[in-house]
């Protein structure tokens, strides 16, 4: 079981500052490629924010600006939420 100190730590490494390169909608969620991750993420339709969530990403995708990705856990590919102001 993880120490309270590093419960902290756990959060920040789930959210990460990238820079979307594609994003493409699926049938369950939307795939996106980010430029400083091999992985192929997911932002699952069930998502709560999904709209805004996606929206988000293909602004970003557009211009190049990089986003905060909030993920499911520290190095999963499901995301849970995106902002701008990192």
């Amino acid at each position: 079981m993880p120490k309270a100190e590093d419960r902290g730590s756990d959060v920040a490494q789930r959210e990460r500052r990238m820079t979307v390169a594609v994003v493409n909608e699926q049938a369950a969620h939307a795939t996106v490629r980010f430029l400083e991750s091999a992985r192929i993420h997911r932002l699952p339709r069930t998502s709560v924010d999904y709209t805004a969530s996606l929206r988000v990403l293909q602004a970003a995708a557009g211009i190049g600006v990089p986003v905060c990705v909030r993920l499911e856990a520290p190095y999963s590919e499901i995301i849970v939420s995106v902002r701008t102001n990192c």
